[in-house]
């Protein structure tokens, strides 16, 4: 059964409890209602039946007009209330009917005395009028009497109902807290064991226990939900599985890739170096007796091979980053700009650039890979400022979007943002070598520096305005 079924009928039980206990309150105030009726009335029927018992008393003794009218006046009181009874049982309908023949033969024997006190006055009609009284005097005690019962038989009925109110909400009290026993039960059962088998697998899962299964044997909604949570983390395992081999195979052609690299680079070093070699020693011993069409391709020879070489360095050092492992530290990159803007100016005195690097920029990152990274950034800044007359390049930290951007920035060449989106590929180039020689690697490598970090990397030109590379550092733990 569905846990929502178990929660409809767990309400719906206890609703038809409640439902039962208000029923039957309903029923006890009505019944109350109908005994305190009947005891009220009861008792102004005994209240009359005394006052009648008075008067007649009065009359016997006095004969006294005034009581005879009186006992006119609360027999018709008596005939009202005989008239309009309250609700009663069998019982107490039978003593009333008792009440109201008694009363009728009362007032009728009352009538007699008073015809035979105004005909004669001999003692014979004294003798009669006694015993008429003595009988009327104990018809109205008798009356008095079954009043009583009837009055304590009203509160009998009270008492007998709120015992049964008692009983029955005792009952279902009982019921109800039978009911949500069993509710607490079954929801321990079926939602509380279910839900912290769930957090104990998702612990498990979490610490790469991927064999740990719920096996939840419900068909409620949570026991679906572990049969589900059971079939992702077998394909899971299946996936990781097929990674794990992945990641082998990718490993093995990588060194595979790795040893064919060196070898290759070795085997091209060396004919690069003899093609270089013989060329500068043809220049050197027979440059006299060659033309300058020779000598020219000779140091086209030259050129070409040692532009060969610097590529071959270029991937080397491409694939370098990208294998090398990071070593995570405390990295000043202010420091880092001052000491390249140096040896920058060193290379070439004869150049006038103005630097402005930010005191205080400090990374975690990796501080070799970060140094490759920076160098490559600030040779192309020094670069592309070459034409500038007055240059400018810059290194500094800002805050954008709430987040610390760092940035190199220069006044030179620029490019067309156009074509930004070749910028960080190998061997890709907008300008021409002519102009701006180099290998189109540099950039390509300053991307996977910030790739191997976990860092974006962008960059804002335009042509003759200069630009801007600048990337975003994020925390990174020691590894």
């Amino acid at each position: 059964m569905k846990i929502s079924s178990k929660a409809r009928a767990a309400a719906a039980l206890m609703l038809g409890t409640m439902l039962l206990i208000v029923v039957s309150i309903g029923w006890a105030d009505a019944q109350v209602r109908s005994a305190v009726d009947q005891r009220r009335h009861v008792a102004e029927i005994a209240g009359a039946l005394n006052n009648m018992r008075m008067v007649t008393f009065e009359y016997l003794l006095n004969r006294r007009e005034r009581a005879r009218l009186q006992e006119q006046v609360v027999w018709q009181r008596l005939e009202r209330l005989f008239s309009n009874p309250a609700a009663l049982d069998d019982s107490a309908a039978s003593i009333l009917a008792s009440l109201r023949s008694q009363g009728e033969t009362s007032h009728r024997l009352f009538g007699e005395i008073d015809a035979k006190a105004a005909a004669s006055d001999d003692d014979i009609q004294r003798r009669f009028e006694s015993q008429l009284s003595s009988r009327i005097l104990i018809l109205q005690q008798n009356s008095l009497v079954d009043a009583e019962q009837l009055i304590e038989d009203a509160g009998a009925r009270i008492d007998a109902t709120q015992r049964r109110v008692v009983v029955v909400t005792g009952v279902a009290l009982a019921v109800m807290a039978v009911l949500i026993g069993v509710a607490a039960w079954m929801f321990r059962r079926d939602v509380l064991r279910p839900i912290a088998r769930l957090e104990l697998a998702t612990r498990e899962v979490s610490a790469g226990n991927w064999s740990f299964e719920l096996d939840v044997g419900s068909t409620d909604e949570l026991g679906d939900m572990a049969r589900h949570f059971d079939a992702m983390t077998r394909a899971l395992r299946e996936s990781f599985s097929k990674l794990e081999v992945s990641n082998r195979e990718l490993l093995a052609l990588n060194q595979e890739l790795e040893s064919f690299s060196y070898s290759v680079s070795h085997d091209l070093r060396s004919p690069l170096r003899s093609m270089d070699g013989f060329s500068l020693a043809l220049l050197e011993d027979y440059g006299d007796r060659l033309d300058d069409e020779a000598r020219d391709s000779l140091q086209r020879i030259r050129g070409a091979s040692q532009r060969m070489g610097r590529l071959i360095d270029e991937l080397l050092g491409l694939a370098r980053v990208t294998r090398a492992e990071l070593r995570v530290q405390i990295v000043d990159l202010s420091a880092m700009a001052q000491e390249m803007a140096l040896n920058l100016a060193k290379a070439q005195p004869e150049r006038r650039v103005r630097w402005e690097i930010e005191k205080g920029i400090t990374v975690r990152g990796d501080r070799e890979l970060l140094a490759i990274a920076f160098q490559n950034l600030l040779d192309n800044a020094w670069k592309f400022t070459g034409k500038v007359d007055e240059a400018v390049i810059k290194v500094g930290m800002r805050e954008e979007d709430g987040a610390q951007v760092c940035f190199v920035s220069d006044n030179g060449a620029g490019f067309d943002m156009a074509y930004a989106s070749r910028l960080f590929g190998a061997f890709q180039r907008l300008h021409h070598e002519v102009d701006f020689p180099g290998t189109g690697v540099g950039l390509a490598i300053v991307q996977r520096v910030m790739r191997r970090h976990g860092w974006s990397l962008g960059a804002k030109a335009a042509i003759g305005q200069g630009a801007m590379f600048y990337f975003r550092p994020s925390e990174q733990d020691d590894e």
